[in-house]
């Protein structure tokens, strides 16, 4: 019997192996607050019928970078990033990086890297007397363009 490749478990990825980076303004550093990150391209998709056809044909016209970080509200970087625009009518060059290693696995790691960041929300105040969670905040943000910096290979089983 022929023998069979299978993906192995330990070639899976745990979502806690990794690590991200902010860039605001050129100034590069560990993004300490994060506590979860999400982020898709959406496309658009346009559908026509043609002329005798009846089926509809798809088309993709665009895409669009959007994702939703959870992050604890400690650090002035948001603060400061509203002050800003409030302020001055400014927002800052953002990019985000994001670097998914599980040791555990034979498929090495993942570097992502999102650019022309914009947090479409950003924490301001939030105090709760019935929660004994950790203070965290959701932010809907944008993207503009996005770079596989590197990628997995296939399981070491698989090559």
């Amino acid at each position: 019997m022929a023998e069979r490749n299978y993906t192995k478990i330990a070639d899976l990825v745990t979502g806690t192996e990794g690590c991200a980076y902010i860039t605001i303004d050129g100034q590069n550093r560990y993004f300490f607050e994060l506590s979860k990150i999400d982020a898709n391209i959406e496309f658009t998709v346009s559908a026509r019928r043609l002329l005798g056809h009846r089926m509809k044909q798809h088309k993709v016209t665009a895409a669009e970078g959007k994702g939703t970080v959870t992050i604890y509200n400690v650090s002035p970087a948001a603060s400061a990033i509203y002050q800003e625009y409030i302020k001055n009518g400014k927002t800052p060059a953002i990019s985000i990086q994001t670097t998914n290693e599980d040791t555990s696995s034979t498929i090495g790691r993942r570097v992502v890297v999102m650019r022309n960041v914009i947090l479409a929300k950003l924490p301001v105040a939030y105090l709760d007397d019935s929660s004994e969670d950790l203070n965290t905040m959701d932010c809907d943000f944008t993207f503009d363009d996005v770079d596989d910096l590197e990628s997995y290979t296939l399981p070491e089983n698989m090559r």
